[in-house]
């Protein structure tokens, strides 16, 4: 005989009977209108992914309406919103959403400080964590405690669907074996890749984790062993992953590998990509995403720019230095608008991530989304030297390009001389393939490549493979550090 089960009213409702009862997971979603809502697979590509402009427009200004009278209710929004002019009732629809300020990382860091530990910008009372099931994730935190976002059931099931409409439209079946390299830890990306392999498409994730968690050895030998198919991964682990397969004689085309989901970063010309699909014998397919908005843009097998998930998030890009929205095709900060988060909202959040949108089209897998360009680097990284932008991210390409390098770069940057004489100086320091490649020559070859990239002249060291791994985090965390700062 089942046990009976005393249940709470919804969040908010003020319904607080008993705090010590059982809340069960599956009954906080609305599974049925959480489906028709935000499609999963095998029904976005014939409802959401293919709406008429108007009709994707009406829907977005509609959940942006909701996602704004949520925000109301919070000081972070509340205020910022009130000093610089704005009533309730200003904003109608997504025509007056420049109405609205930008926010920064570094504004949530400041209302973490006014209302500890979780923010004035969200809902984290007592009362709302004993009613609501919650997840707590962070971001950043190289110094410091990371910044900490609170996700509700529902931010974490329409992640997970953002995740599986990109793994399908790559090409990811119930049939596959996905490896995951990223850690299921307090950063989001692991646990949405989960999700969407998991509970949306039925493929099998093996979550094996970063290289501090299985090593690169184990990870090759995992694959093997119980027959990986697909693996969602780091572009730079993936290198990681090639140089090992080379360095212990281990054959990559041996596995059975049939898809790579990754984040490419900058790669204009496709030399990385190249260079990756060669050493795998695979197709790898570019992403872009976010900590609080989740799987904002995903690539399909056409490869022609990555479809953006327009019915959960709305884009901007703006130029660094105005603001200004700028018109499709110009590179600019990415400003996202969750349509879909309400704990915590997420309105006009300059993620200072440079991209450029492209219009809507028909594609040739049959969705019709706009689309954004490849990641281009990031703004609040850009050092100024002898008066040229110089963003690490830059760098890139051009380390890609050469064969004699392993992939593998990270940025140095500091102060040099004092008074008048005090100059910033700026180095790029690049591992070789091996301790074979002669460090001269490659170092007069990568300046060359980086002054024609960048524009400007910089310094160049080689180190040895793996010498950077201390500071640049390869292996061992979920993001790959490329600039080291050392002026403050």
């Amino acid at each position: 005989m089942p046990l009976p089960i005393e249940m709470a009213g919804p969040p908010g409702s003020g319904d607080r009977r008993k705090v010590d009862r059982a809340r069960y997971y599956w009954q906080s979603v609305d599974w049925e209108g959480l489906m028709k809502a935000y499609p999963p697979p095998g029904l976005y590509e014939t409802t959401n992914g293919r709406m008429s402009a108007d009709e994707m427009r009406q829907l977005q200004s509609a959940r942006f309406i909701e996602r704004v009278g949520d925000a109301w209710k919070l000081p972070f929004y509340r205020d910022r919103w009130t000093d610089a002019g704005l009533e309730p009732g200003d904003i109608r629809s997504l025509d007056d959403i420049e109405k609205i300020p930008p926010f920064t990382s570094d504004d949530l860091k400041l209302a973490i400080d006014r209302a500890p530990p979780f923010g004035d910008h969200q809902p984290g009372s007592p009362e709302f964590l004993a009613n609501t099931h919650v997840r707590i994730l962070t971001s950043g935190g190289t110094t410091g405690l990371p910044r900490v976002t609170l996700f509700d059931a529902w931010a974490l099931e329409v992640q997970g669907i953002q995740s599986a409409r990109a793994f399908w439209a790559q090409g990811l079946r119930p049939s596959d074996i996905l490896q995951i390299t990223y850690t299921n830890s307090l950063a989001n990306a692991a646990w949405c890749t989960l999700s969407g392999a998991f509970n949306w498409i039925g493929a099998t994730p093996m979550t094996t984790g970063s290289g501090i968690v299985t090593s690169s050895e184990r990870q090759l030998e995992y694959a093997k062993a119980w027959g990986t198919t697909a693996w969602f991964t780091r572009a730079e682990y993936l290198a990681r992953l090639a140089e090992v397969a080379r360095n212990i004689g281990f054959d990559l085309h041996q596995l059975k590998t049939r898809l790579i989901i990754s984040h490419i970063g900058p790669d204009a010309d496709g030399t990385r990509r190249k260079r990756l699909e060669e050493a795998w014998n695979a197709p790898v397919y570019d992403n872009y995403g976010t900590h609080e908005i989740g799987a904002v843009a995903f690539e399909c097998r056409e490869k022609s720019g990555m479809h953006i998930s327009e019915d959960t998030v709305y884009i901007e890009i703006a130029d660094i230095a105005s603001g200004a929205i700028l018109p499709h095709g110009q590179t600019g900060n990415l400003i996202a608008t969750s349509l879909y988060r309400s704990v915590p909202p997420i309105i006009r959040f300059n993620m200072r991530d440079l991209l450029a949108t492209q219009p809507r089209e028909t594609c040739g897998c049959g969705l019709c989304t706009m689309k954004l360009s490849n990641f281009r680097g990031r703004s609040d990284e850009m050092v100024k030297l002898r008066g040229t932008n110089v963003y690490p991210l830059a760098c890139m390409e051009a380390v890609s390009r050469d064969p004699r390098a392993n992939g593998e770069f990270i940025c140095v940057v500091s102060n040099e001389g004092e008074g008048l004489s005090l100059r910033e100086k700026f180095v790029v320091r690049v591992e070789r393939n091996s301790p074979s490649v002669d460090p001269v020559a490659l170092q007069a070859d990568m300046e060359t490549a980086l002054h024609r990239d960048l524009g400007v002249r910089v310094d160049v060291e080689i180190a040895d493979p793996g010498e950077l791994s201390v500071h640049t985090g390869l292996g061992v965390q979920n993001k790959t550090k490329r600039l080291l700062d050392l002026r403050k």
